[in-house]
């Protein structure tokens, strides 16, 4: 009985990003406690962390460092949707009376 067994050994990258992604998840928190810049300032690093976040997803966890083609079209939804949401937010942050 002749069994193909494929290894997965990326070298503790898997952990690597694990550990980025429970940091990020740290300094999301952090940001919403960031006052000084103000509220969209709050915003916006919020956005910029999930962004990264998701990327980092994307390329090992969902294997698309090897789809070059498919990563580009990826994140590009995913730059329009935070613009999107960015336009979208910013004017109620603007106008809105705390």
């Amino acid at each position: 009985m002749n069994r193909e067994t494929t290894t997965h050994d990326d070298g503790g990258l898997d952990l690597g990003v694990y550990l980025a992604l429970l940091g990020l998840t740290a300094a999301t928190l952090a940001a919403s406690h960031f006052t000084h810049g103000g509220r969209i300032m709050a915003v916006v690093l919020a956005l910029i962390i999930a962004s990264i976040k998701a990327s980092l997803i994307g390329f090992y966890y969902m294997g698309l460092r090897r789809e070059r083609a498919m990563m580009f079209i990826i994140l590009g939804i995913g730059a329009v949707a935070v613009g999107i949401l960015l336009v979208g937010i910013l004017p109620d942050l603007t106008f809105a009376r705390f």
